[in-house]
């Protein structure tokens, strides 16, 4: 009869798994370690039956027991283990990294549990009694009993971080697991612990593991987020459009002054504040862009050695420029140990910097900004230390927690801090936060960059001042379809006197150059109509492939987001100059192209 019974069950287990893994669609959002017990329940039942064939006929019936033992041991760690972690998952949903360090952690526990169950049944002598069904070792017990007192501290340890029906459901487990164990020793029955297994994985499936009832679950959170992610596309657009349109009062407000105005002073200082404007405009459409790459998962880290002293001056210029309304004093310390040539990206951590300045600025009225700099050394490694402190209005403990998230409505903070938060962590950094309501802030930010050198080589000199140099016997082709960007840069190339000329399209830019190719350099648009600039390149370059000659190109666009140098360098352009042009990088190209013995 016992036999007959345990038939059934393998019929059962059978179905359960067809049935499971016939839902094909939801399979990607199935739980592995339930799909692990179905089938370990299942090979447990085929075992079972073929251990009884084999003892019958005497054929291998000892390969067979030790075989069903180490199925029944490890679906118990199985379920033991779906127990645990599925609390975990509820105590540690919103911390990725912590709950998948504890979910690792569990796997490893579990390995070596389901290997010293191996070893032990493999290694341990069985003696028959009258039949299958009063086979019985202490090993199964022991395990089991473990794998239930681990259950136990977990659910009455955690069970204030679980919802309540799957707390329920799992209470209910627990209990099936005490009956099945209770009822195991009572009968010393080995069938009573199949049994009891499978109605422990009919029930998971049943009330938390039912594809259909997952689907249901997870289109409820789809619609849920759905709503929220509305929400907070309001509430960022809200918010975005407020920071943008500050800096393009400044711009027009200045702008309609100028054209009234004959006071050649008050014109450039208003010139000045427009400039100042302009750059925080372009801080602000970066951010967007960097929470648009973010988002997409495509914001990259690039490494390449640079000078920490460099970098740090043109975050405290940029912050004095800033400052230069505002009656707060900006106060900067910066080790001079630190050394000099660093190996990382300098220019995401200026914008990390920048972006918390900037958000102390913001917020700061009256008092003082902090900037310091510390570093301390180990071995190769050089750990950076950030701290920019302000006397502003502070954050509540409150508004602390969410800070970094830019769809909560705290008023402490801009795109800049979510987009610095990512670039710390992204950078194998961490980012800090202090705060007293009404006297100040705090940030600290640490990062550990590769020492390259301890002082500036040659290559590394410190910048000096533009010094146009004469190049009227040089000639530029500029290519963009925008006439005031056409204007812009003849404009900034002006002072080096070089002869100029411009087309307004890739298709003008080859018409000019099929008549006349004695350019020195060519300033190239990519997006343009009809042919890009990389189009244009690309036609170009087998044209001067045929004719013999060559003349640098260097892509000039607005299209100056993370990894854009690079991926334009592979097209095969000479150099890559951004948008608004920095006087500068101009410089730099026209050195390294019109003067290269400079």
């Amino acid at each position: 009869m016992v036999f007959q019974f345990q038939l059934i069950g393998l019929f059962i287990m059978f179905l359960l798994v067809v049935i499971y893994y016939n839902k094909n669609d939801y399979v990607i959002n199935q739980n592995s370690l339930y799909k692990g017990m179905l089938i370990n329940g299942y090979i447990m039942q085929m075992l079972y039956v073929l251990t009884f064939i084999a003892i019958k006929i005497s054929c291998y019936y000892l390969i067979f027991v030790k075989l069903y033992f180490i199925s029944v041991i490890v679906l118990s760690l199985l379920i033991g283990g779906y127990f645990v972690i599925e609390i975990l998952r509820e105590k540690y949903k919103n911390q990725g990294e912590t709950l998948e360090e504890k979910i690792r952690i569990g796997k490893m526990i579990f390995i070596g549990f389901a290997t010293l169950a191996v070893i032990l049944i493999f290694s341990a002598k069985m003696r028959m009694l009258d039949s299958i069904v009063r086979l019985n070792v202490d090993y199964v017990s022991v395990f089991m009993e473990i794998s239930l007192l681990v259950q136990l501290i977990m659910l009455f340890g955690f069970y204030q971080s679980l919802e309540i029906k799957k707390a329920f459901s799992l209470l209910i487990i627990l209990i099936m697991e005490f009956v099945m164990l209770g009822s195991h020793f009572y009968f010393s029955h080995l069938a009573v612990l199949n049994s009891g297994m499978i109605l422990i994985i009919l029930y998971l499936y049943i009330t938390l593991e039912n594809p259909d009832v997952l689907e249901n679950k997870m289109l409820k959170i789809e619609r849920d987020n759905a709503i929220h992610n509305n929400i907070d596309k309001s509430s960022f657009l809200k918010n975005i459009s407020h920071e943008i349109r500050i800096p393009i009062n400044t711009i027009d407000g200045f702008s309609q002054v100028i054209v009234d105005s004959d006071d050649m002073e008050e014109i450039k200082s208003d010139i000045e504040d427009i400039r100042i404007a302009s750059r925080d405009l372009i801080d602000i459409i970066n951010g967007m862009i960097d929470l648009s790459i973010i988002e997409a998962g495509d914001l990259n880290i690039i490494l390449e050695d640079y000078d920490i002293y460099d970098a740090l001056d043109n975050v405290v210029e940029i912050t004095k420029s800033k400052l230069k309304d505002k009656s707060v004093k900006f106060n900067v310390n910066i080790e001079k140990d630190i050394p000099d040539i660093l190996n990382g990206d300098s220019e995401r951590i200026s914008q990390v910097l920048l972006n918390i300045i900037t958000n102390s600025i913001k917020y700061t009225d009256k008092g003082k900004i902090d900037f310091k700099v510390e570093a301390i050394k180990s071995n190769a490694l050089c750990r950076l230390k950030f701290v920019i402190s302000d006397t502003g209005k502070g954050i509540s403990k409150d508004d602390i927690s969410h800070l970094f998230d830019y769809s909560d409505k705290s008023e402490n903070k801009g795109i800049g801090l979510v987009v610095a938060k990512y670039l710390v962590e992204l950078m194998n950094g961490k980012i800090d936060v202090s705060s007293d309501e009404g006297k100040g802030s705090t940030f600290v930010v640490t990062i550990d960059q590769k020492i390259i050198s301890e002082k500036r080589t040659d290559s590394f000199k410190k910048k000096e001042g533009i010094k146009f140099f004469d190049a009227s016997d040089k000639r530029i082709l500029i290519v963009d379809d925008n006439k005031l960007n056409l204007k812009v840069a003849s404009k900034l190339l002006s002072p080096y006197k070089v002869e100029v000329r411009e087309a307004i399209s890739g298709q003008e830019c080859l018409d000019i150059l099929d008549k006349d190719h004695d350019f020195d350099l060519i300033l190239m648009d990519d997006m343009m109509p009809e042919k890009s600039g990389t189009e244009t390149l690309n036609i170009l370059t087998k044209i001067e492939r045929v004719d013999g000659y060559y003349i640098p190109v260097v892509v000039l666009t607005a299209n100056a987001i993370s990894g854009m140098r690079e991926k334009y360098l592979n097209s095969g352009f000479d150099d890559y100059l951004a948008k608004p042009i920095e006087r500068e990088e101009l410089d730099r190209i026209l050195r390294k192209y019109l003067k290269k013995n400079s």
